[in-house]
């Protein structure tokens, strides 16, 4: 898969698209590859979440 087709897919799992919908809209792509984007993505987010000190701050 070339980098671009790889951004596209994590910018539609970043919005919220789940897998099936992914393989849906992506029949050019391997499952294989689709998957493995969307699972590391799915990962990451759950690690920025864990580091996250739960703060926020209004800086208006």
């Amino acid at each position: 898969m070339n980098k671009k087709d790889q951004m596209t897919v994590e910018n539609f799992v970043s919005k919220g698209m789940d897998l099936e919908t992914l393989y849906a809209c992506f029949q050019d792509l391997s499952k294989e590859e689709i998957a493995e984007i969307y699972y590391k993505y799915k990962e990451n987010q759950v690690n920025v979440n864990k580091d996250s000190t739960g703060v926020s701050i209004n800086c208006s």
